[in-house]
């Protein structure tokens, strides 16, 4: 058996002016996943740069999926948000990360790191849009959150709503911290 870890946390929100110069996954919280193999490598499904440019940059990409209309999205590398979000819960934000481990069978984890491996290293593009509030996730869009479910794994919380997945993570989680810390 081995462990792929879902690593996730809350945002510090679009309305707190003191990070209002953080970027927008800071801000609106993330999810994201790692393998036992390479714990630092966190994978993360949120638009691509060249669809956040393509609608005129991050914030008018923010306001864009506020109106429920999707973007390109690839798995990219998050450590770095990760450890802006660990660092600024260092400081006192509420962007406490937490992780819960899914222990899978040796040829499944394989499979399912072989399959993340390869739309990482070729940037295939998914659809990427923000949940609506009330409804289940569309079959083809995905955000964050509920992307791991393309990879066949199961989701804490299905509906992609940051606000209640965290909150999954946290009571049955631990918390998340870099190696060295």
């Amino acid at each position: 058996m081995k462990n792929i870890y879902l690593i996730g946390f809350r945002g510090t929100s679009f309305q707190v002016p003191e990070y209002k110069s953080e970027p927008a996954l800071i801000r609106a919280g993330h999810v994201g996943f790692a393998f036992e193999d390479a714990p630092d490598f966190i994978f993360g499904f949120h638009p691509t740069p060249e669809a956040v440019e393509a609608v005129g940059g991050e914030e008018a990409a923010i306001e864009w999926l506020k109106e429920n209309e999707p973007l390109d999205g690839a798995l990219q590398a998050d450590r770095p948000i990760f450890m802006r979000a660990y660092a600024l819960q260092q400081q006192g934000a509420r962007t406490d990360v937490w992780q819960i481990t899914l222990e899978l069978p040796d040829d499944e984890y394989e499979r399912i790191r072989a399959q993340a491996l390869q739309w990482y290293t070729e940037k295939t593009v998914f659809t990427y849009a923000f949940p609506v509030r009330g409804q289940p996730p569309l079959p083809d869009r995905d955000n964050c959150a509920t992307f791991p479910r393309r990879l066949t794994l199961p989701l804490p919380e299905p509906t992609g709503q940051l606000v209640r997945y965290i909150a999954v993570l946290e009571s049955q989680g631990t918390r998340w911290k870099p190696e060295g810390n």
